[in-house]
């Protein structure tokens, strides 16, 4: 899938990641569910590869998947 932001909506879609991904961190830390938490982290881990493709690609690097 190809998806073309402007650069306002990639810097504004970067920050609902960080937002995201900051809120993840929390319910991981408290949740007691094992199952739960691993779902979580592996949802976090997801977001945060693609958080930094966004990253690179607002930097002006060319970023293929």
């Amino acid at each position: 899938m190809l998806l073309e932001l402007s650069d306002v909506e990639g810097r504004e879609l970067k920050q609902a990641l960080d937002t995201a991904l900051r809120e993840l961190l929390d319910e991981i830390s408290r949740t007691d569910q094992r199952a739960y938490r691993d779902m979580l982290r592996e949802r976090h881990d997801r977001l945060e590869q693609l958080n930094r493709r966004l990253e690179m690609s607002l930097e002006g690097s060319p970023v293929y998947t």
